[in-house]
């Protein structure tokens, strides 16, 4: 299986550019979001056995999909740099395992074109971050703009470009 994570910080267009690459690709689609919103519905996130559900089954669900020969997958995440290093490190020993390859795409953005994301109508369906002001708290108290640092990303900025653009950016990279 080949695993296609694109992580950055909320507003990048992660799942935007997922949708498009999963659409020319044929790969399924796994929307962090909906691990989020599945936990969230029982646990709030200041809970920590929510964090530890949610790597849980986010792994549980790449290693199902390993095992059903599932050719492509497509993930959306926002990395926290330091927070979310042991996630990465069991998604690729979990993707390894299954002799599959994991392929990082970090989409980077401009603060500016961030913000003005944050408040679109779509983010509401998702449970998404929606508000400005907690968006700047958030991304002020948390790295979430580096590349993860013992990984290869193909780092693309997607301040102006168009989502199918990015998508086949990452399907040319990868050879998808």
């Amino acid at each position: 299986m080949k695993l296609i994570v694109i992580y950055g910080p909320p507003a990048a267009g992660k799942l935007t550019v997922s949708k498009e690459l999963s659409r020319i690709t044929g790969y399924k689609l796994f929307h962090n979001h909906l691990a989020i919103d599945f936990i969230e519905s029982i646990l709030d996130r200041k809970n920590a056995k929510f964090w530890e559900l949610l790597d849980k089954y986010r792994i549980g669900l790449i290693e199902a999909a390993a095992e059903e020969n599932i050719s492509g997958l497509i993930m959306t995440s926002v990395y926290i740099k330091g927070n979310d290093d042991q996630f990465i490190k069991d998604l690729l020993d979990t993707t390894a395992k299954h002799s599959g390859s994991v392929h990082f795409v970090h989409l980077s953005c401009n603060r500016e074109k961030l913000e003005s994301r944050i408040g679109e109508p779509s983010r509401k369906q998702f449970g998404k971050l929606t508000d400005v002001e907690i968006f700047n708290n958030f991304v002020d108290t948390n790295d979430v703009f580096s590349k993860i640092g013992f990984v290869d990303s193909y780092e693309i900025d997607n301040t102006d470009i168009p989502a199918a653009e990015a998508a086949n950016m990452i399907k040319e990279r990868y050879s998808l």
